[in-house]
């Protein structure tokens, strides 16, 4: 196996808030190692009034992580089993035919033929473009800095505004030494609104006031069911994919969760011919286990995005209500999101009585739209 990697480092440059799941790395079997910078117990909900709402089960629900070094620990296993590593090349066109064609750029410059392609290479995969498994181009933007400052070490801080994260939302986490804070924005320039954030946020220019900027990144997170996930002799795994968690961009667990089902199919077609009929069994098992997780993920993003700040802050607010809160703690999954979304949309004529009946029509009616 040869793994074609741009840069002169694997895990290097990292653009992610780094928090995954305590259960999605359990059902992965990945133990915690080194890269574990953080224990996450509680999420403190900031509605665009700035009212916060804390919620809490009193036990580790996720984990902060160094993703860079989480990566070379994974890149290192794939070394020790053979894995031959290509660094500052990478593939800039792709040729399908009866062995596909990689045409790379860099210190490995030239073309490389392979019975089997995994495009694993990132939201505006080359992989995708070339085969044709590209259905769409929609994707959130968005933008993190690390500053010298400390915030709460067990918490997960999520800001709502549409004035600075419209279509979406900011973050604060502690990340070892440092703080992480960043957003995403459906529409706008992200590196302006974290900036906007940063120096005028009423709650988050307090906690960084005074802090040093270590380093930013701006990039984009794909919309899921955007892309086909195989063809001839072509696989698509992670960002690549859209394999992402609608409502938080996330894709961690499920990136490593579909390329799992990826190494499983791919295993069994290497050994006869791996075209699309033999690839086709991964689609439907990333189907099977993520698609209605997609779905409903979608349907309340959709409806979100067209909510005022006046309704962020009905909405969120219900959040200190004892019935919702226990409703949502009671439901709540870190990756799987699917359970919580039906239990709210069950009570949503119950729990949105402030909202009045236009306003619950049009968005239970963006929630059951297909």
């Amino acid at each position: 196996m040869v793994v074609v990697e741009e840069h002169g480092e694997v895990g290097n440059p990292a653009c992610c808030a780094g928090i995954v799941g305590a259960k999605g790395f359990e059902e992965l079997g990945i133990k915690p190692g080194r890269w574990v910078l953080g224990k996450l117990r509680r999420a403190v909900i900031y509605p665009p009034s700035n009212q916060p709402v804390e919620l809490t089960r009193g036990k580790v629900e996720a984990f902060v992580i160094d993703r860079a070094e989480f990566d070379r620990s994974l890149a290192k296993e794939a070394a020790r089993a053979g894995a031959i590593f290509l660094l500052k090349t990478r593939c800039v066109d792709l040729k399908l035919g009866r062995e596909p064609i990689l045409k790379l750029r860099g210190i490995e410059g030239g073309e490389l033929s392979a019975r089997l392609v995994v495009g694993a290479d990132g939201p505006t995969s080359t992989v995708a473009r070339s085969a044709g498994l590209l259905k769409s181009n929609r994707h959130l933007k968005c933008a993190q800095a690390e500053f010298v400052a400390e915030t709460q070490a067990d918490a997960a801080e999520v800001y709502f505004g549409r004035s600075f994260a419209p279509g979406f939302f900011g973050w604060l986490v502690q990340a070892g030494d440092v703080c992480r804070v960043g957003l995403g924005c459906a529409e706008g320039n992200p590196l302006q609104m974290l900036r906007s954030l940063v120096k005028k946020h009423p709650v988050v220019s307090k906690k960084l006031a005074g802090g040093q900027v270590l380093n930013v990144c701006v990039g984009i997170i794909p919309k899921p069911l955007s892309r086909r996930l195989c063809t001839d002799r072509v696989l698509l795994v992670g960002d690549a994919a859209g394999q992402v968690k609608p409502l938080t961009g996330g894709g961690v667990y499920i990136g490593l969760s579909c390329a799992k089902l990826a190494a499983e199919v791919a295993t069994r077609a290497l050994e006869a011919e791996p075209n699309e009929k033999a690839l086709r069994p991964y689609a439907r098992a990333v189907k099977d286990k993520f698609g209605r997780e997609f779905e409903l993920g979608l349907r309340a993003r959709r409806a979100f995005e067209r909510m005022s700040d006046e309704d962020l802050d009905t909405i969120l607010g219900l959040l200190g209500r004892d019935d919702v809160k226990k409703l949502v703690l009671k439901n709540f999954d870190f990756d799987h999101h699917g359970r919580l979304i039906r239990s709210l949309v069950a009570k949503a004529p119950e729990i949105l009585r402030e909202l009045g009946l236009r306003r619950i029509l049009k968005y239970t009616h963006y929630l059951v739209k297909p």
